[in-house]
This record gives structure tokens, sequence and C-alpha cells, in this order.
């Protein structure tokens, strides 16, 4: 995979995963997905749960790599 496909796709990745945070959170998610015109506190939400996720899913997997060297 070229490395300007790969930015697409995690690109692509990041638009998908915020439209499911904003749904499970009950936001009505932009017709044209254009996140610029809404209110900073609306995507630091989204934000806030898509940075919280990385966290959790960071710290499983050190957890894991510390079982695994035990």
């Amino acid at each position: 995979m070229a490395k300007e496909d790969y930015r697409i796709s995690e690109l692509e990745r990041i638009a998908s995963t915020k439209t499911e945070i904003a749904d499970e959170l009950g936001i009505e998610i932009p017709k044209d997905r254009y996140w610029g015109n809404m209110s900073s506190k609306l995507c630091g939400t989204v934000g806030g749960a898509m940075g919280g996720e990385k966290v959790r899913e960071a710290v499983e997997s050190f957890e894991r790599n510390l079982l695994k060297k035990k």
C-alpha cells in the first residue's frame, strides 16, 4: 500500500470513528460531514471520547505485554 493510500484510509477510519461516536452520544452529524461549523464544546465531546478510547487501548496493550514478559 502506498504511503498516500495509507493516509487516506487512516483519515477515512478516523472520520468513521468520529461519526460512530457522535451517533452513540446522540449528536447530530453534519449532513456534509464538515465539523468546522460545530461548536468546540460539541467537537470536544466527540474528540474526548475518541481520545479516551485510545488511552484505554494503549493501557490494555501495555498490560498484555507485561503479562507476556512474566
